[in-house]
């Protein structure tokens, strides 16, 4: 008998553990409506196979912490009857527009909420930007470079991956992306003649979506993320009050395009450097350390937050033809200053502060994909396999913030969890139906009849039927026999 019938254990351990599925993995998907969005890009298709099917078993895959290659060599979690080159082909698809998809996930997101009545009214709406460094270990990936990791200070192999996030007052979403690598200062990736020589490359047709992205690995991350900014502002479920950014993109030129997308309606609170930059306070130009030795003691300018335990000086003034609100912010005995600024001249401390607060959400973002959902684990040497990773990867986190923001998990974590959970479940219903044909066959084989007419003695005789369970039993006793044997 090829299936073990102790198979059937593990149903019973799930069962006792969950009675009924509550997550039905399936189905969560099948609301974003995948298949639809992929129609309306005309991608309905990938060498015969559907392209959702593809897509949703990428995603599967994830949430089993499992790559392409690693599913493939665990034939029980065979939830297509395909080869494994197919997921490549889809992923290194030029006309694969990754961007339209990751966008089109996020409208569906906000598109279920208000259908379920579950969407929230918020004055806190934000875009929030960070970038993260995705670490490789393979020189010959296509556009590879050494990024400067700021956690680890000190350069390293890989990718800059810049995020754009959507927070709706409730829940954090990934709106859109990009990788990046970084030339440096002699303009040679950090790599040598022969690495560099060594990397993948592939032509691309300019009016193919894979030409764009490739386009802006070497772009400026600050003229990426305005053309980022753009594309949100465009859909106006996707509106925001704020956009909300670290030290990195806080600069006038960015502080300007902001405020001329929004017209008055968008603007910008962000940290900035603690570094040159001068800003014109009463008609004089100062730098943060310079505002600091003017106005620190000054009663009226200088103030103390009991609620967040803070020393604080706020003032009026200009960041080049731009104006902001200043907030030079010093925590406790701490003797390190920091420099927050606001494009919203009317705002408080107290509310410029807790609207900064928000910006952490995409830290969290970021951690928990690269924790749950494989984020920058791709070894593919083509670009656009990058791209396509770290997107399904986003697709899958969308599908997750869903499950958690109707079912109220307290972390994505305990959601993970659960997830994998029903996979487990899912992928073992399909061993069980195995099991279950495997046994019916070995019965006809003794009994000397069909599976049609087993079937029908089975619905008309129950004495025929007790007789059958019995010799079921005497099976799998003699199959646990023979396994300890």
């Amino acid at each position: 008998m090829d299936a073990k019938l102790s198979n059937f254990s593990e149903l019973s351990n799930i069962l006792s553990v969950k009675s009924s599925l509550r997550t039905n993995l399936m189905s969560l998907f099948t609301r974003f409506g995948l298949g639809h969005l992929l129609c309306r890009m005309s991608l309905e298709k990938q060498a015969g196979i559907p392209t959702v099917l593809l897509i949703l078993s990428l995603c599967l895959f994830r949430i089993a912490g499992e790559s392409i290659h690693s599913m493939y060599k665990k034939s029980y979690y065979d939830l297509l009857n395909t080869g494994h080159n197919c997921y490549y082909r889809m992923m290194r698809r030029a006309t694969m527009d990754w961007r339209k998809l990751l966008i089109g996930m996020a409208l569906r997101f906000l598109a279920i909420l208000r259908k379920e009545h579950a969407e929230v009214s918020s004055d806190n709406a934000s875009y929030i930007f960070d970038d993260t460094t995705l670490e490789k270990t393979g020189y010959g990936i296509e556009q590879i470079s050494r990024v400067f990791d700021h956690v680890q200070g000190k350069c390293i192999l890989g990718f800059k991956l810049l995020v754009c996030a959507f927070f709706d007052g409730k829940s954090t979403i990934p709106i859109d992306m990009s990788l990046h690598c970084e030339k440096g200062k002699k303009k040679d990736f950090g790599l040598t003649a022969k690495q560099r020589k060594n990397r993948f490359s592939k032509k691309r047709k300019k009016e193919d979506p894979n030409f764009m992205r490739f386009k802006e690995s070497t772009d400026s991350k600050l003229q990426v993320a305005v053309e980022m900014l753009k594309r949100a502002w465009a859909h106006k479920s996707l509106r925001a009050k704020y956009v909300l950014c670290d030290s990195w993109f806080t600069c006038e030129y960015f502080i300007s395009e902001v405020l001329k997308l929004g017209k008055g309606d968008l603007n910008l609170v962000g940290l900035a450097k603690m570094g040159n930059t001068k800003y014109s306070v009463n008609g004089k130009l100062h730098n943060a350390m310079e505002l600091i030795a003017l106005y620190e003691g000054n009663s009226q300018f200088c103030h103390n937050c009991r609620r967040y335990k803070c020393h604080y000086i706020a003032l009026r003034g200009k960041l080049g033809d731009q104006p902001v609100r200043i907030f030079l912010i010093r925590y406790g005995r701490n003797h390190r200053w920091n420099v927050l600024l606001s494009t919203d001249l009317s705002m408080s401390f107290v509310r410029a502060f807790e609207v900064y607060q928000i910006r952490w959400n995409i830290e969290v973002l970021n951690k928990e994909c690269k924790q749950y959902l494989g984020l920058g684990a791709c070894a593919g040497r083509d670009f656009d396999e990058q791209i396509a990773d770290c997107t399904l990867c986003f697709l899958t986190y969308i599908t997750m913030a869903l499950e958690k923001r109707f079912f109220e998990y307290e972390t994505m974590g305990e959601l993970f969890g659960n997830m994998e959970e029903d996979l487990m479940a899912l992928t073992l219903w399909k061993r069980v139906l195995y099991c279950i044909k495997r046994l019916l066959e070995v019965l006809c084989e003794h009994l000397g009849v069909t599976i049609d007419e087993l079937e029908e003695s089975l619905i008309n005789d129950d004495e025929a039927a007790s007789a059958y369970l019995v010799m079921a039993k005497a099976l799998e006793d003699g199959e646990r026999t023979k396994n300890v044997a």
